[in-house]
């Protein structure tokens, strides 16, 4: 099709092929300016089911104005074939990038935020993209992030209609295009109930986009498997592998919102986007305001109590055990975590203090072990809590 021209469009240049579609560059002669052109695959093009989910991929990303989402601005016919008019993106797609290895701890926690603000955009249009993976997530060359593929988006009823419908997107009357009990998106970033064929809602995004985030910052998927039968046993059953061990860069404030992501009662997962997003804000503005999150697996200390430990952990970042103090019944304590131990806060400084709980995972004859949650600039603590 190179140098063909299509409707109003002038073909360049192929930039790439999958199972949804085939890809141009194009130039639109009427206004001037490259787009990208998708087509369906040539044997695809008389299969209805493909040509529905090809025009609600369409549908579902038009009803969307985001920065972070790829802009449609048209579908069109010509010559028996229907094609996909949109943004022409400079870059690489993030299955690509991460060829190369985990992305540095602060981008991909940039990169979180961005993408949980799309998906927070798309959930309150009532539009669930439901294949969330690294291929459909595109880096340009400045360093944004957009969320490709709408073409199995499902729409549902959204928190504020009265209408309990849940349909996918496409003509009135809505033709279903997959059966009940179906599961539908790529396999090793399904969430629980998806890959149970369940119906579904944003918290299956948001459980995808913690699968990726996981790949994002460790290198490694969080349930991977030699078939599909493993992978979907580790996705109902098996909890990813600490990302701390895969990285120890990982601070134990992103390992936590990493395991909320993924939890697979998505009743107690982030129920909207905006909770992720915030989250990673949050801890992006630590970072930024010179608090060090740090990564608790090379912060073990073992040590007979806290005290001990705590000063053993403050010679290892270089402050003198002179002056901490125990502040363990002071506000900043937030009393027992998800894992058991009681987290409390030491000073350091009068500018720093530092998270310690006890890790219960020792036998009965070993001395106490504890572990360091995060180091803080007491500014921080005054102004969030611990």
């Amino acid at each position: 099709m190179i140098n063909e021209t299509v409707a109003h469009y002038r073909i360049l240049r192929k930039l790439g092929a999958g199972g949804m579609g085939v890809v141009y560059e194009a130039e639109d002669t009427r206004l001037g300016r490259r787009v990208a052109l998708k087509f369906l695959p040539e044997d695809s093009r008389q299969d209805k089911q493909a040509l529905e989910r090809f025009v609600r991929e369409a549908r579902a990303a038009s009803a969307l104005s985001h920065s972070s989402i790829c802009t449609i601005h048209a579908i069109e016919d010509s010559n028996d074939r229907t094609f996909i008019s949109m943004e022409l993106l400079e870059g690489q797609s993030l299955d690509k990038l991460l060829t190369s290895g985990p992305l540095a701890v602060s981008r991909a926690i940039e990169m979180g935020i961005q993408l949980a603000d799309a998906l927070d955009a798309a959930h309150k249009k009532g539009i669930v993209h439901r294949d969330i993976k690294p291929g459909n997530i595109f880096i340009t060359e400045s360093g944004s992030v957009k969320i490709l593929d709408f073409g199995l988006a499902k729409l549902v009823a959204r928190p504020t209609s009265e209408s309990s419908d849940d349909h996918t997107i496409g003509a009135a009357p809505v033709t279903l295009l997959t059966s009940p009990g179906m599961a539908v998106g790529t396999i090793q970033y399904m969430s629980p109930e998806q890959a149970r064929g369940e119906e579904i809602d944003g918290r299956s995004d948001l459980f995808s986009l913690g699968a990726v985030l996981y790949q994002m910052l460790t290198g490694k998927q969080a349930f991977p498997g030699s078939t599909s039968a493993v992978v979907f046993d580790n996705i109902l059953n098996s909890a990813p592998v600490a990302p701390i061990e895969l990285n120890i860069e990982i601070p134990a404030e992103l390992e936590r919102i990493l395991n909320k992501a993924l939890e697979k009662d998505r009743d107690v997962r982030y129920q909207v986007a905006a909770e992720l997003r915030a989250d990673l804000k949050r801890l992006q503005r630590q970072i930024d305001s010179g608090g060090r999150p740090l990564a608790s697996s090379w912060l073990d200390a073992s040590a007979r109590g806290q005290s001990d430990a705590v000063e053993r952990i403050g010679d290892r970042l270089g402050c003198p055990a002179a002056q901490t103090r125990n502040r363990a019944n002071a506000t900043g304590c937030s009393g027992a975590d998800r894992r058991g131990g009681l987290r409390r806060l030491f000073d350091f400084s009068p500018h720093t203090a530092l998270a310690v709980r006890e890790l219960h995972d020792r036998k009965p004859d070993q001395q106490r072990t504890y572990r360091a949650c995060g180091y803080f600039s007491r500014r921080k603590i005054s102004a969030d809590g611990a």
